[in-house]
This record gives structure tokens, C-alpha cells and sequence, in this order.
């Protein structure tokens, strides 16, 4: 099953999207979080057949949810009104940190938003693994 990482600001959307193993994660596309949003994750979400989402939530330092989290929280009920997608969040708060720092080697700056999404889904993916393999 493929799994899309969201990465939800309030000017754009990043997005990943895992392989169909669920190993690796691969940022894939950053639009406008505008009234065209909802069609564009539509499109995304058909497209990779996906049923499950994990989306970025920007906790606080101390690892609470503020205004920040939830504003993010209330705009992916917005965006994501389907009941037969399961939509879990994880802790973003290093995720922008990194991609910034390699951002001089991107072509355009907007394009920190999807690695951004793919360092949240690389993470949910291995929290995944490890809940599994803890199972076993």
C-alpha cells in the first residue's frame, strides 16, 4: 500500500508518497494551499490508489499542540473529508530544519515543502516498521 506525507502550511502543500512496500518515501509535488487544494490532493490521492495519509503536526518545543498544530489538524479535516482515508499525524518539528539546509542546492525555494513531506513520511514509515517489528 502506498502511503502520501503531507507536509500543510498555510501558503503550500508539500507532498511524498512511499513505494508500495512501504520502504522509502519520495517527495513528489508543492502546491498552493488555495481553494484548489482539495482537487489537487484528490488527484494525488487517486492517482497512488492511497488509503492511508500521514500528515506533518508542528508541536511545540515542549511537545504540546499550538495554535500552529491546530490550525494544521483543522485544515486537513478540511482537506481530507474522506472516510475511507485514514489520516495520522507526526511530529514535524525538525522537518523544515533540514531541507533548509540543503536548500541552496534546490532549483527554487518552494521546493523545501515536498522534501519537507518526504522527511515526515520517511519517519512515519519508520515508526511504522519498528511498531511492527515491536509486535512480532
Amino acid at each position: 500500500m502506498r502511503i502520501l506525507g503531507l507536509d500543510i502550511g498555510s501558503k503550500r502543500i508539500g507532498v511524498a508518497v512511499s513505494d508500495d512496500k512501504e520502504m522509502m518515501s519520495v517527495p513528489i509535488e508543492v502546491f498552493n494551499n488555495d481553494e484548489k487544494a482539495n482537487k489537487n490532493l484528490k488527484r494525488l490521492i487517486k492517482k497512488y490508489n492511497i488509503k492511508k495519509i500521514a500528515v506533518g503536526l508542528p508541536y511545540t518545543l515542549k511537545g504540546e499542540i499550538g495554535p500552529q498544530a491546530k490550525e494544521v489538524i483543522t485544515a486537513a479535516k478540511d482537506l481530507l473529508n474522506d472516510p475511507d482515508i485514514e489520516v495520522e499525524y507526526i511530529d514535524e518539528r525538525y522537518t523544515t530544519k533540514i531541507p533548509l539546509k540543503i536548500s541552496n542546492r534546490l532549483p527554487a525555494k518552494k521546493e523545501i515543502d515536498k522534501y519537507s513531506a518526504s522527511m515526515i513520511l520517511s519517519d512515519y514509515l519508520m515508526m511504522r516498521k519498528k511498531k511492527i517489528e515491536d509486535n512480532k
